[in-house]
């Protein structure tokens, strides 16, 4: 019997890893509706390295992808962070978001038409006294409500290029990895895998982090950021999650997981096993497994049950016929 058991049990994980690596689902991906009015910058970020005491140029590209004209306006705000899921601040102020008051443009207005793109060139003017580490800001493009051509414009578009800036000097680059994050079992896709680093320096650093995913029984990667790692950028004393997705992930299967995170000089590396198994699955293992445990428990009370019986039936004594016990009696009373 237990040589089957074993035999069931390894067949079952031949076919849910099998199953694993063949069952793949997609999803349909939509095109994104054209807009009448639609502003948009480029590039959306830019690093860059500044000097106290001097005045750099750079530019950015204000566009109009829509269908209608527009009226709009230029300007820098601070940058900053409010979480570990990094949501945006553009109000709050620090000693990271002072560049943001060094900042003037070539034009703070313009219009622009359908399809039409104005290249905006911006000045920093660094104090003698900037302080070494970075510095972050956002240039904003808004458009004006209610002065598009055919004055359709309801609401404000706003859209903005973030400018990481860093001042040579006593600057930290110091960080820790806090977590590496693998789950060992999901119900259902998708499957996601997490980290969080902490930047304890003064400057912006980049979190790198690359995930591969093998069936149990294969060598072949079914799922990798090898090619396209995450790279994050960390502000100064701020702390970032990451989050990878795995958004085709079979429904059942059994997987090699690898998470590396790279940040601050750190490496951090996880390796195991993950169990992909929708809940009523687990309900019907659950009920075989019940199911065997209660038939061999109740064949093993049987078989002591009848071996008990057997027993008895063995060393019960002999009993003497009842003309022999009545003589034995007469004889005694006699005696007596």
């Amino acid at each position: 019997m237990a040589k089957k058991l074993k035999i069931i049990l390894a067949a079952f994980l031949a076919a849910v890893t099998i199953g694993g690596y063949s069952i793949v689902s997609t999803k349909p991906a939509y095109a994104d509706e054209a807009a009448p009015i639609h502003l948009q910058v480029s590039p959306v970020k830019q690093k860059v390295s500044i000097v106290p005491g001097s005045k750099y140029t750079g530019s950015f590209r204000v566009q109009n992808v829509g269908t209608e004209g527009f009226n709009y306006t230029v300007y820098a705000t601070p940058y900053s962070v409010t979480n570990d899921n990094y949501d945006a601040d553009y109000v709050a102020t620090s000693n990271y978001t002072q560049i943001a008051n060094w900042i003037t443009f070539d034009r703070d207005a313009g219009y622009l038409k359908a399809g039409e793109t104005h290249e905006v060139t911006y000045y920093v003017d660094v104090p003698e006294n900037a302080p070494a580490g970075g510095q972050y800001a956002a240039l904003m493009a808004q458009t004006d409500a209610g002065n598009s051509e055919n004055a359709t414009i309801a609401v404000v578009h706003r859209v903005g290029m973030l400018l990481y800036a860093s001042i040579p000097g006593t600057t930290v680059e110091t960080g820790e990895i806090i977590k590496n994050s693998v789950n060992s079992f999901y119900f259902n896709p998708p499957v996601t895998f997490s980290s969080l680093v902490k930047n304890t320096g003064n400057v912006h650093q980049m979190s790198k982090t690359t995930v591969n995913v093998w069936p149990l029984f294969s060598k072949e990667t079914i799922f990798s950021n090898q090619e396209a790692p995450s790279e994050l950028d960390v502000l100064p004393e701020t702390s970032r999650f990451n989050s990878i997705t795995w958004n085709n992930a079979p429904s059942l299967g059994i997987f090699w997981v690898q998470q590396k995170i790279e940040f601050a000089g750190q490496v951090s590396n996880v390796e195991k096993f993950m169990l992909i198994c929708p809940l009523w699955l687990l309900f019907v293992i659950f009920a075989l497994l019940f199911f065997i445990i209660f038939w061999l428990v109740s064949r093993s009370r049987d078989r002591k049950r009848k071996a008990r019986a057997a027993a008895g039936e063995v060393r019960a004594p002999r009993r003497e016929p009842t003309s022999e016990r009545s003589e034995a009696r007469s004889d005694k009373a006699s005696k007596q």
